[in-house]
């Protein structure tokens, strides 16, 4: 079976960005796809783009934290990007923490961060100013 999320890489990034229902299958297969192409392309920055997600559960909330926290085991910083207002209160909600994983309002700001070394919630409070 073919890969279902496209992983793009630029330059010394991964490139995630996920345009289709999560299902419990598909995104342990990404977790899966992430840690070897981690290895295999010898990135140094993840961004996972969340814009086109309606439904961000529990179990694909700390499937994504896993994904940051095995990434950052292999010396990958990873910035999660795009996510909306809805899903942050939830995460919020459900007393959720994204450990290993910094946000970035989206995938400008993730790669503006990945590419400056400034924290990514920096970058973005700048641009606001």
């Amino acid at each position: 079976m073919g890969r279902t999320i496209p992983i793009i890489r630029l330059y010394d990034t991964l490139i995630v960005s996920i345009q289709i229902e999560l299902s419990d299958a598909v995104v342990l297969g990404l977790r899966d796809d992430l840690g070897a192409e981690i290895a295999k392309r010898k990135a140094r920055g993840l961004v996972i783009e969340t814009s086109g997600i309606d439904i961000f559960d529990s179990f694909i909330a700390r499937t994504v934290r896993d994904i940051g926290r095995l990434a950052s085991l292999m010396g990958v910083r990873t910035i999660l990007a795009g996510l909306d207002a809805s899903m942050a209160i939830t995460l919020v909600e459900m007393g959720m923490y994204m450990d290993g994983v910094e946000t970035a309002m989206n995938l400008e700001a993730a790669l503006e961060a990945l590419s400056t070394g400034k924290d990514a919630a920096a970058t973005a409070r700048g641009a606001l100013a």
